[in-house]
């Protein structure tokens, strides 16, 4: 006889193991970036995923890792996009908690005078990253509960790559169908300074997206 868990068909991705991924993001992270030599956010991640991988088995985590999953409308066949890190617990192909990765404050050499500036993207991570989860068309995790957003932060700054990413949020909050322009919140599940969170209110639920913001 076989016994299968019964959130194994639960409609959401389990709440509990948020913290744990979080968890896991971070302290992988912590000797992974030693490492890193790649300047492009899909080298990273791809290298990134075979370590989280480790350490989920390594920890027993009842998850599975996948990356760059194309993500179909399933009424039209039609590929809505790429999920950079889609992680899955259960047996229905629609409930996951999946990630999109953007580079942030990467240096940028200027073709006229030879000088290198920072450049924070801070708005291609609000407008192209979280848009996919919260937009007025999104285009991941339709109908769950809850997300993520990684911030490779390319110079190490997390505090300057917050601060733009906050004034961002706060200047698009009606895009990001946010009731009042709050901004990022402290994580309500870890207490870790790499780490917010920010609450959109869609049409038919309330919507968490959690930030993880790592210095390379």
């Amino acid at each position: 006889m076989v016994f299968c868990s019964q959130d194994g068909w639960a409609d959401f991705f389990p709440d509990y193991l948020i913290p744990d991924i979080l968890n896991m993001m971070v302290n992988v992270w912590e000797d992974f970036k030693l490492t890193i030599d790649e300047k492009y956010e899909v080298p990273i991640t791809r290298r990134f995923r075979a370590r989280l991988e480790q350490y989920k088995d390594l920890k027993r985590l009842p998850i599975r890792i996948d990356r760059e999953v194309s993500i179909d409308n399933l009424a039209t066949a039609e590929e809505l996009g790429r999920i950079d890190l889609r992680f899955t617990h259960g047996y229905l192909s629609d409930v996951y908690f999946a990630f999109e990765c953007k580079r942030l404050n990467i240096s940028v050499t200027s073709k006229k005078n030879g000088r290198t500036n920072i450049s924070s993207l801070a708005k291609e991570y609000v407008m192209n990253g979280m848009t996919r989860f919260v937009g007025s068309e999104p285009q991941y995790a339709i109908r769950l509960k809850q997300g993520g957003m990684i911030g490779y932060v390319m110079n190490g700054k997390t505090d300057t790559a917050i601060t733009a990413i906050n004034k961002q949020v706060k200047d698009n909050y009606i895009d990001l169908q946010m009731k009042s322009p709050n901004g990022l919140n402290p994580s309500s599940r870890l207490t870790n300074k790499l780490l917010r969170e920010s609450l959109h209110h869609l049409p038919n639920q309330e919507f968490t997206i959690h930030h993880v913001f790592l210095p390379v």
